[in-house]
């Protein structure tokens, strides 16, 4: 199967076989898609689908062909003297441009627009990340040279220093894993993944080898969760304070469960903020109370759980833009960054199921 290429070539092809096919006899604009598709080994994608019904709309406004009463079928529209009128190559390249040529060029120059933005921010974002990686090593070896001038004032002997068995210690923490609590994982998965946003190399990979086996724990205990929801039985007792408590409890937001915080105040750095994105869109929630939290939140790497991602992010980012007291722009300028970021790394390219959310 090929994808058809928009031109006037495809328009001259698919408007001579629809007037061919309805010469003898009417049919429905799906079957003559149907056959189509079939004698040309064509995929029914969005360019071909767009150039088959506005192609049939134009020719039902030309009057090239014209429904019949009966069950909306098509059969071609001008006759002459009880003969079918044949469309000249010229009047196909006339409808062609007046109504494809316009629309292809602007949807082509869009796309070479948009290719162009995806490089020129990869370009960018590998630039800060040499930059930071830079500054690191600088810092690094700045705080070893001071360690090391204290080192020689104080003690005249040599001083072996002791090698960190980064893999060593990692694999201990690993094995560790299955013992600890939710709140202690959950703890331990957040900081990894803060260290690995933070690293690079061995050291990194390191943190991330833990953020997965911890994952694999919560993928475990999961399966040992209670299938239907248990809840607390509402009290009539107002207690102290304002108000009369939560009578229902709120959804959980697993974003906030797993550290990701925006903003000048408390807010993480954009590496930070969107590796935590990556691993809540790709990898293992955490277990909370019972599988009905969860279920809302759809399988790692589906359509349903970026549109989880997107729409509560779209939220948040709408709900403060409408506070009275506009003290927020640099939350909501990070959710509209990480909004960006998820549509162009993953719907753009992978899934067109659901409409993305506008901020």
């Amino acid at each position: 199967m090929t994808k058809i290429e928009l031109s006037i070539d495809a328009v001259q092809e698919l408007s001579e076989f629809i007037l061919e096919e309805i010469v003898d006899r009417p049919l429905t604009w799906s079957r003559l898609s149907e056959q189509f598709l079939e004698l040309r080994s064509i995929d029914n994608d969005d360019r071909y689908r767009w150039l088959f019904s506005r192609l049939i709309a134009k020719m039902l406004e030309e009057h090239w062909i014209a429904k019949t009463s009966e069950e909306n079928l098509f059969e071609v529209g001008i006759t002459f003297k009880g003969r079918t009128v044949l469309r000249h190559k010229d009047e196909i390249a006339a409808i062609f441009n007046r109504h494809f040529a316009g629309a292809i060029k602007k949807a082509a120059k869009a796309s070479r627009a948009s290719q162009k933005m995806h490089e020129d921010r990869v370009k960018k974002e590998q630039a800060a990340i040499k930059k930071s990686e830079k500054r690191a090593r600088r810092r690094l070896e700045s705080a070893e040279k001071r360690k090391n001038k204290i080192a020689k004032r104080s003690t005249p002997k040599m001083v072996k220093k002791t090698k960190i068995d980064l893999f060593g210690s990692g694999e201990k923490i690993r094995a560790q894993i299955p013992s600890k609590d939710n709140d202690q994982l959950l703890k331990l998965w957040k900081a990894n993944t803060i260290g690995a946003s933070n690293s690079s190399g061995a050291k990194r990979d390191q943190h991330l080898q833990i953020v997965s086996a911890i994952e694999n724990e919560w993928g475990r205990r999961i399966r040992e969760l209670p299938e239907n929801e248990a809840f607390k039985w509402p009290s009539t007792d107002v207690g102290n304070g304002v108000g009369g408590g939560d009578f229902e409890r709120r959804e959980v937001s697993y974003l906030k469960l797993l550290g990701y915080t925006v903003g000048k105040t408390d807010g993480l750095p954009a590496s930070a903020r969107r590796l935590i994105l990556d691993r809540c869109f790709s990898g293992q929630l955490p277990p909370f109370e019972n599988a009905t939290e969860l279920n809302k939140w759809a399988a790692p790497n589906s359509a349903g759980r970026l549109r989880k991602i997107a729409y509560h992010i779209a939220g948040l980012a709408k709900t403060f833009k409408k506070m009275p007291s506009r003290g927020y722009d640099d939350a909501i300028a990070d959710w509209e960054d990480d909004l960006r970021y998820m549509h162009e790394k993953y719907y753009v390219d992978f899934f067109h199921s659901f409409s993305w959310p506008c901020r």
